[in-house]
């Protein structure tokens, strides 16, 4: 684009007056340009704004471990945390799954959403890197840990047996220890974010906090939303719930006290999950959103959908796309507050979805 020198703040010479000495000129002309110097590096320099992702995150990421004690045990559980970072990003293979990050880099400046994820029955904290990895591109700090009924956890006593099928029989009590977790997760990184000599000092938005979570996990975090009363905890501002073990809430729980945004998202070939999820969406009050992919399994939310692709590769196209842009879309509404073109998204039925409906009340 051709700027004008007015639009700089350099006036030329108006037609038909004289012009000045070659002098004077050489030193309007050294002025001008240590003017725009200065205020290119102010501009380069500048704070982005706590709201505002800068446009060439990577995706940092690193591991540890939480120890906490409830219901009279000691507790240890394996963390994995992706967010923002500034440092350019290499190839790193999670163990089969091929993604780009930069491991253990600083946290980008500013403060950014917090994103809790669960994993769904026997399943891993890392188990949706290609959706992980994409929040923290775009900003959001991420953080999930292996459950107790995780196929990586060392235990020493069996499994629980989730009895599925007996749904109506669930109570508050059932699998409790997922909320134990991710509240304890939760305290352990506000618990950093308020001390100086931490990674995390000053890098999170406590008052932006949202959950996500597949299948067990969607139930999780559906308690956390308020499902089950005695889960709630108010620091959830927004729940995304991708083919969620919801049934438990059809007879029983709170699911209709749910204040909390709330998406759903399902697939055509989720048989034993998705055709449950319509008769939740119904029960919810606050805002809510229920998409339905095509030709998706109970497993399309998990690493199985980037077999062959590395975590940007798959979300380019195709299913992992669809729940890449809603899921982002979704929270840059309800935990940014955003409206506009980075929201438009949550307006409209995609065509290549088999369909999609929403109340935002």
């Amino acid at each position: 684009m051709k700027v004008s020198p007015s639009r700089l703040g350099l006036c030329p010479n108006p037609v038909g007056t004289k012009s000045q000495p070659a002098n004077r000129s050489r030193s309007f002309t050294d002025s001008s340009m240590l003017w725009m110097t200065v205020v290119a590096v102010l501009l380069a320099i500048a704070p982005a704004s706590a709201d505002e992702p800068a446009a060439s995150l990577s995706a940092g990421f690193r591991k540890f471990a939480i120890s906490y004690k409830a219901a009279d045990e000691e507790r240890r559980r394996d963390v994995f945390l992706w967010y923002p970072s500034a440092k350019e990003a290499q190839r790193h293979d999670y163990g089969g799954q091929i993604g780009l990050v930069s491991v253990n880099a600083d946290v980008a400046k500013g403060s950014h959403p917090l994103i809790l994820f669960s994993h769904g029955f026997l399943g891993t904290g890392d188990q949706t890197i290609f959706l992980t990895e994409a929040f923290a591109r775009q900003g959001y700090i991420v953080a999930s840990l292996n459950h107790a009924d995780s196929l990586s956890q060392k235990r020493t006593k069996p499994i629980e047996s989730p009895k599925f099928g007996d749904a109506k029989n669930w109570t508050d009590q059932k699998f409790r220890d997922r909320r134990d977790d991710m509240l304890a997760l939760l305290d352990h990184l506000l618990e950093l974010n308020g001390k100086n000599e931490t990674y995390l000092y000053e890098h999170l938005q406590a008052n932006r906090i949202g959950a996500c979570g597949h299948s067990l996990g969607g139930y999780t975090v559906l308690g956390l939303a308020g499902a089950w009363n005695s889960w709630r905890d108010d620091r959830i501002k927004a729940v995304l719930a991708m083919s969620p073990y919801s049934m438990p809430f059809l007879t029983q729980g709170s699911i209709a006290q749910i204040k909390v945004p709330v998406m759903i998202q399902g697939g055509t070939r989720d048989f034993g999950i998705t055709p449950f999820q319509p008769l939740i969406y119904n029960k919810l009050t606050a805002p809510k959103y229920l998409l339905v992919l095509k030709n998706e399994t109970h497993l399309g939310w998990t690493n199985l959908i980037s077999l062959g692709k590395t975590t940007v590769e798959v979300v380019q196209d195709g299913n992992a796309q669809l729940i890449t842009d809603y899921s982002v879309a979704f929270f840059e509404r309800h935990l940014r507050l955003k409206e506009g073109q980075e929201t438009k998204l949550l307006q409209q039925k995609h065509p290549r979805l088999d369909s999609y409906r929403h109340d935002e009340k």
